[in-house]
């Protein structure tokens, strides 16, 4: 099937822009994760509310299946298709490393990576999509409240995660009486339980803080990143082996692991909940509370609630394990059964912090209140820039080292932990080279908390965060207009923050950002009124394009239902829902040509076509045939939309245009529509700048008015017979009712039966500002038709047309 654009190899400019290899076009990333349901195995079927008496949970952790996450590849054509028909050019594959490593140390799972190279090589067929690989992670493991880590990582640090719901070492949907009733986000404070503490302290700094947990003759924490990185190291290796064709195509490389956390490193005093812990839902125990209950004892815990002030104490609660234990013990053989070999000095059964004397776990004192404060052997004192400075870059060297030995030219994308201050490296080759970029999380604290679009209040994250108010009362924002610009000064701080430190020459790219669908108690799944979240999404993506940020959207999920939403935690993001599908099944072909052109209906059009006026150059990324159409535009009241150079001197021959502007009225064609399913449409679907012959200068789009405008500060390409490609969905506009003002250059509208685009050529201008601006002819609103300040009879009066 033909491509509005091939994925050929990028590069990273001196600006940290993305640019094609040859030609020098600015690329601009525009994706989405694919998909949240990867986080569960296929089978057995453990979606988080189901019981775990009832799914295998335990039982069968070691022999699980992720072969079909995200979909069997039956449905590849159909889900990928729908993405492309979005806008979006770029997929973050979601994948975990218990999907690769389940049945213990060093086994790997061949049935589900070759499945994983399948799939990606049907997005290379499909095309028009780069892909890169998300070890993706949430509190640690499925077993701990989240995602990510396998079973066995649990028991390989002394835990036992059968106990965790008792002993408050982790909260699981699984565990709910009322799984539909699962506290709103409160799987988010497993970051502070026990569990997941224990983990990536081990994970990070166990060479620091558990230096006696010595397994298979290594420390706990270089044995777990060994296998951690092993994992994904075989997975890539076996990508490249299988599918060396991807790998400079649509193959861009592979992100560090998701939202890195440091574990208890930097703590204050055990005796008291961190002042940085906002985050405060039902049971919320101290850190000595929480080792006391990990071994069994009884402890009077504060319970918490969260308003639109913050987390707000509301009672307390008694918990009693009556002497379960967090820790696994000799009698449950998790050490033959996975053959760990550990040294005589750790103490199965017994938390690994009173083994480090901590605390004592007989009489439950605390002996060291600052032990994570302070460095054991130097005594300097810890934060978190220290660990992000410290020991997360020593594990990122060590995976950059891994990857690199596999691939050169692969992309490797550095994620730091969420919302901290990303490490100061700039100019260090240890850390950083030519195909390094940083990934950025960001979601709207509000929105996600409270599950509600509010359009009267709102709070600058950050700037609390980073402590810019003296209180943060003063960080509230008032009206939709301000939230709408906070969110995007928010973004824009982010990004320059992390150049900063990192280098302007280094891309930043948020990997997440998005907003939850079940807003207003699920009131759209009842009514079908989705303008809250129309609004939400458009607030965040409006943001993202305004300020030109490379991002992959959360999420995209083939299985999200309405009552169960993304079917994990009761998170439900996904622009895609199978509940709001109505069409009749896809039939199944076994090519994508065949596929598209099966399944696409014909379509009689009335369509306005200009046969010799304006040459629009063929492009050398998409072949005239009959699957695509093209076609200059001209509107005859409002002067030309693809301006012939010989005559730009300020005044255009309309009769000309007139006399070789034709009409077909029984104009046959076949397009595909997969906009069924999708939520929020106006909003998800957007025009999209994807290739551009300079720099970005503005970029905006109106959801109500369908006006778009892209400013440029055009350069002369490396090759002039390729254009701009700006893809102009659709779902938004049809050819015959959209007019297009450039004020340089030609421009072309172009489509086959899943993508409709502009391709826009200005060849032969340099270092000058431009204009293209989209409006609907209906539109009751065009104001502004571009940004220079001229349009009509005045912009030719200005020599901009």
């Amino acid at each position: 099937m033909n491509e509005f654009f091939k994925t050929k190899p990028l590069i990273i400019d001196n600006h940290g822009k993305l640019r094609e290899r040859d030609t020098g076009r600015m690329f601009h990333i525009h994706g989405i994760n694919f998909a949240s349901n990867t986080k569960l195995p296929t089978l057995p079927s453990q979606n988080t509310h189901m019981n775990v008496d009832n799914c295998g949970f335990y039982e069968s952790a070691d022999t699980i299946s992720f072969v079909g996450r995200p979909f069997p590849l039956s449905s590849a054509y159909e889900h990928i298709s729908r993405i492309k028909q979005c806008g979006f050019n770029t997929i973050r594959m979601v994948t975990t490393w218990e999907a690769i490593e389940h049945e213990g140390p060093g086994i790997y799972d061949v049935e589900y990576t070759d499945y994983l190279i399948q799939l990606l090589k049907v997005i290379e067929e499909i095309g028009g999509i780069y892909v890169f690989i998300d070890p993706h992670q949430d509190v640690w493991s499925r077993f701990s409240g989240g995602s990510g880590a396998p079973i066995w990582t649990l028991y390989a640090a002394g835990l036992e995660p059968k106990n965790f719901e008792n002993t408050l070492a982790a909260k699981l949907h699984h565990f709910s009486a009322e799984p539909e009733k699962f506290t709103k986000m409160v799987w988010a404070t497993n970051y502070n339980r026990l569990a997941s503490k224990v983990m990536f302290t081990c994970f990070f700094t166990g060479s620091i803080f558990t230096p006696n947990a010595i397994i298979d003759d290594k420390n706990i924490q270089n044995y777990l990143q060994d296998h951690f990185i092993d994992a994904y190291s075989f997975l890539i290796h076996r990508i490249k082996d299988q599918a060396p064709e991807i790998f400079g195509s649509s193959f861009l490389g592979v992100e560090s692991m998701n939202e890195p956390n440091g574990g208890y490193f930097g703590f204050g005093d055990l005796n008291e909940l961190s002042h940085n812990q906002n985050l405060r839902l039902d049971e919320t125990p101290s850190p000595i509370q929480a080792f006391r209950l990990g071994m069994g004892y009884p402890e009077q815990v504060d319970t918490y609630s969260l308003s639109i002030i913050g987390p707000t104490k509301n009672g307390t609660k008694w918990v009693d394990p009556l002497g379960t234990k967090a820790w696994v013990t000799n009698d449950d053989n998790k050490d033959k059964h996975y053959g760990f070999k550990r040294s005589s000095q750790w103490r199965l059964g017994e938390c690994i912090f009173a083994q480090h004397g901590v605390w004592d776990s007989h009489t439950g004192e605390l002996i060291k209140p600052e032990y994570f404060k302070v460095h054991p052997e130097t005594g300097e004192y810890l934060n978190d820039e220290k660990f992000i400075n410290g020991p997360f870059l020593k594990f990122w060297h060590k995976f950059k080292t891994s990857m690199r030995e596999i691939d050169q030219d692969m992309f490797l994308i550095l994620q730091p932990p969420v919302l901290e201050i990303p490490p100061k490296i700039a100019n260090n080759s240890d850390y950083l080279d030519d195909k390094t970029m940083l990934a950025l999380h960001y979601y709207d604290g509000m929105s996600l908390m409270f599950q509600k679009w509010n359009r009267i209040l709102n709070v600058d994250t950050l700037g609390i965060m980073r402590g810019k108010y003296i209180n943060p009362i003063f960080g509230l924002v008032l009206g939709e207009n301000n939230i709408r610009k906070s969110i995007r000064k928010q973004l824009k701080e982010m990004a320059t923050e992390s150049q900063k430190n990192v280098g302007y020459d280094i891309p930043v790219i948020f990997t997440e950002t998005g907003m939850p669908f079940n807003m207003d108690n699920k009131r759209a799944y009842i009514d079908g009124n989705y303008t809250p979240q129309q609004d939400a999404n458009d607030a965040i993506l409006s943001a993202l394009e305004n300020e030109q940020l490379n991002f992959t959207y959360w999420c995209y999920n083939p299985e999200n239902c309405h009552e169960w939403g993304d079917l994990w935690n009761l998170e439900d993001f996904s622009i895609f829902s199978k509940d709001d599908f109505k069409n009749d099944p896809f039939k199944d072909y076994n090519n994508y040509h065949d596929w598209v052109v099966g399944n696409s209906k014909k379509i009689i059009t009335e369509t306005n076509r200009i046969n010799s006026f304006n040459y629009a150059p063929h492009t050398g990324n998409s072949n005239d045939t009959d699957s695509i159409h093209s076609y200059n535009h001209t509107n005859n009241d409002n002067h030309s939309l693809s301006s012939d150079r010989s005559v730009s001197n300020g005044s255009i021959n309309k009769s000309l245009l007139r006399e070789n502007t034709h009409k077909y009225l029984h104009f046959e064609e076949s397009y595909l529509d997969l906009t069924n399913g999708l939520r929020a449409k106006n909003a998800i679907i957007r025009p999209v700048p994807v290739l551009i012959n300079g720099e970005i200068l503005e970029c905006e789009f109106n959801i109500h008015t369908k006006r778009f405008y892209l400013k440029v500060n055009c350069h002369r390409p490396k090759s002039n017979s390729l254009p701009d490609i700006i893809v102009i969905p659709k779902y938004h506009y049809d050819e015959n009712k959209i007019k297009i003002v450039a004020t340089e250059g030609t421009t072309m509208i172009k489509r086959n039966q899943i993508t409709q685009w502009i391709e826009w050529d200005h060849n032969d201008l340099t270092n000058r500002n431009i204009a293209l601006t989209i409006t609907l002819k209906d539109s009751p609103n065009t104001e502004n038709d571009n940004e220079l300040g001229c349009s009509g009879l005045k912009g030719l009066a200005c020599g901009y047309l």
